[in-house]
């Protein structure tokens, strides 16, 4: 799914369903995040194509935790985003919900023609299939594999492709639905709510700030861009072309959005730790919640290798 499309379709959530225009900024920032895994120039080229950190490194479970700590709604828009590339092909790249653990595994059941492979030794746990290289070989060249050899299919795929009915029914659709939301005349609460906010706002106002030149600095120069020049391959115009002039100060873009997130952070301070202090207010049932899913996943692996099974069904 394109950006504009994960912002508003947070922005229509926050609204329809919180019927707060402050919450819908910040489930709308919390959807703009993760796509800041790209290819961008910061991050090496070969470490990029090899990782395949695009969809995984900020499109998981562990990241909507994390955000979670910070603001509950900003986690909700992680997941909403996430939820939505969900739906993409293999082509797209689909999403790694649990990056970094799905890194472990290294084989699939059944290779990437469908067909059963022979278990190994040294392997307990397998996904169900390998990703088909023949698809992959469609997807744009920084997001094809640098191997020829089918990889253990470690994400989730859908059914749409990026930029197409799907992605444009979300697109408008979310826009319909923000403006049929403020000219409600039987809707009580409107834009006048920020009145009041002072330091959480300003810390909304830097946090998108700060995520928005991170966006500027890494679209300067993207790996995909140096992919496609390597391989001789003429760049679709996007609409991000015209950052690519601002290349000489990429390192301060990125800098500076680095120093507003952080302030972003202070600004919203007293929120941050009220909510850590209520997210850890019950240890007890905090730890047990984790030894339950602990628990409940061993056991899960434990019954389906039982018998001396080495593939999991």
């Amino acid at each position: 799914m394109d950006l504009p499309t994960h912002f508003f379709f947070g922005i229509a959530v926050g609204l329809v369903f919180f019927g707060r225009p402050e919450v819908a900024l910040i489930i709308g920032l919390g959807a703009l995040f993760p796509d800041l895994d790209r290819e961008y120039w910061y991050v090496p080229e070969r470490k990029y194509a090899e990782e395949q950190m695009h969809r995984a490194l900020f499109h998981n479970v562990v990241v909507m935790a994390v955000a979670y700590i910070a603001n509950p709604l900003l986690s909700l828009g992680v997941f909403l985003h996430v939820l939505q590339d969900s739906f993409t092909t293999v082509k797209d790249r689909g999403v790694e919900w649990f990056y970094p653990f799905t890194r472990l595994v290294k084989r699939g059941i059944h290779d990437a023609n469908g067909k059963d492979q022979a278990p190994a030794a040294n392997e307990h746990v397998y996904f169900y299939q390998e990703d088909p290289p023949e698809l992959v070989k469609l997807a744009d060249p920084d997001l094809q594999e640098p191997s020829k050899d089918p990889v253990p299919w470690r994400r989730v795929y859908g059914f749409a492709q990026n930029s197409h009915l799907l992605d444009r029914g979300f697109f408008f659709g979310s826009i319909a639905i923000a403006i049929l939301w403020f000219i409600d005349p039987t809707n009580s609460a409107s834009v006048s709510q920020f009145v009041g906010l002072g330091p959480q706002l300003w810390g909304i106002v830097a946090g998108y700030l700060g995520v928005l030149l991170l966006f500027a600095s890494g679209e300067t120069q993207s790996s995909g861009e140096r992919s496609r020049a390597k391989a001789g391959q003429q760049g679709k115009p996007d609409p991000a072309s015209r950052l690519r002039m601002l290349k000489p100060i990429q390192v301060p873009l990125l800098g500076i959005g680095i120093a507003l997130l952080a302030s972003s952070v202070l600004l919203s301070w007293t929120g941050l730790v009220d909510n850590i202090s209520l997210t850890l207010s019950n240890p007890p049932l905090l730890v047990a919640g984790a030894a339950a899913v602990l628990i409940v996943a061993v056991a899960v692996i434990k019954w389906q290798t039982r018998g001396g099974r080495t593939t999991m069904v």
